[in-house]
């Protein structure tokens, strides 16, 4: 009666790939909800077209400029260098030279007069930001509520912390004395455990790998997240990811484990079981 009814790890395994399939789901669709909110498509559209004629007046006047102010300008496909000296430089400073003097003829008149017309380096550069912002926003808001209704709102309906997978598959959770869970850990297990640091950390860490500038540490700190994971899970004794240790909960099958509602129906039984124990020596 007082003992863990623990699950098979296929069964759970099982229930987890329902639940992350649903999840990504309902993830996708509360990002086109808040897509459309945000008329990301636009924004996208914007940042795509500053930057597109950038690349024509890229492709159409610098390498008939440059050397006129000294520059060597290379291209090779989308790729391209432009060197001053023998040196690396940069499209920059020879716009900057375009702006100073941009009279010397015909071609770089009408080169200014298509920069003119440009939007400037630091709008382009706002736009993607602005628009990875939303990106950003986007994923983690549709996750967020995606977790939100499938592993707190349902399984408060459901009850003992079952998700879609953890009912098809006959699995729930209670805490390690076996009495029922609560709310309070049930959103611990849910938002910080699951959403916070096993799904948003991440993606986070993804990010500043392509983009913020980590490197190798991030993809580092990933894997170490991932392989903490993993060794709790096996080497546990309830085998307890992160999730559960945040919200002090065991999975269990859902049909064999008998679940005390509170503390005190604890104590109540266990004190009853005891009683009956004594007499039973006394026959």
């Amino acid at each position: 009666m007082f003992e863990l009814r623990k699950i098979g790890i296929i069964k759970r395994i099982s229930a987890q790939f329902l639940d992350i399939i649903l999840l990504a789901v309902l993830a996708t669709g509360f990002m086109f909800i808040i897509s459309l909110i945000c008329n990301y498509s636009a924004e996208e559209q914007l940042a795509t077209q500053n930057y597109t004629a950038w690349e024509d007046f890229r492709k159409e006047y610098i390498g008939k400029i440059a050397p006129q102010y000294g520059f060597v300008y290379e291209e090779n496909g989308d790729d391209y260098v432009i060197k001053k000296g023998g040196e690396v430089s940069s499209l920059d400073e020879l716009i900057q030279e375009l702006e100073s003097s941009p009279d010397k003829n015909s071609e770089t008149k009408a080169a200014y007069e298509a920069y003119k017309v440009l939007p400037s380096v630091a709008e382009v550069n706002g736009q993607y930001r602005y628009v990875y912002t939303l990106l950003f926003m986007m994923t983690s808001v549709g996750i967020f509520l995606s977790y939100l209704v499938l592993e707190f709102i349902l399984p408060l309906i459901f009850k003992n912390g079952q998700t879609v997978g953890k009912k098809v598959f006959g699995i729930c959770l209670v805490r390690p004395n076996c009495v029922k869970i609560t709310p309070v850990a049930l959103f611990a297990r849910t938002l910080l455990g699951k959403y916070a640091i096993e799904t948003m950390f991440p993606v986070v860490l993804i990010i500043m790998f392509f983009f913020g500038g980590m490197g190798i540490m991030a993809l580092i700190l990933l894997a170490a997240l991932l392989i903490l994971n993993t060794i709790l899970f096996f080497a546990t004794k309830n085998r307890t990811p992160i999730h559960d240790i945040f919200a002090y909960t065991v999975v269990v099958d859902a049909k064999l484990q008998v679940i005390f509602k509170s503390e005190e129906e604890l104590v109540e039984k266990k004190t009853l079981k005891h009683k009956e124990e004594v007499e039973n020596s006394k026959n």
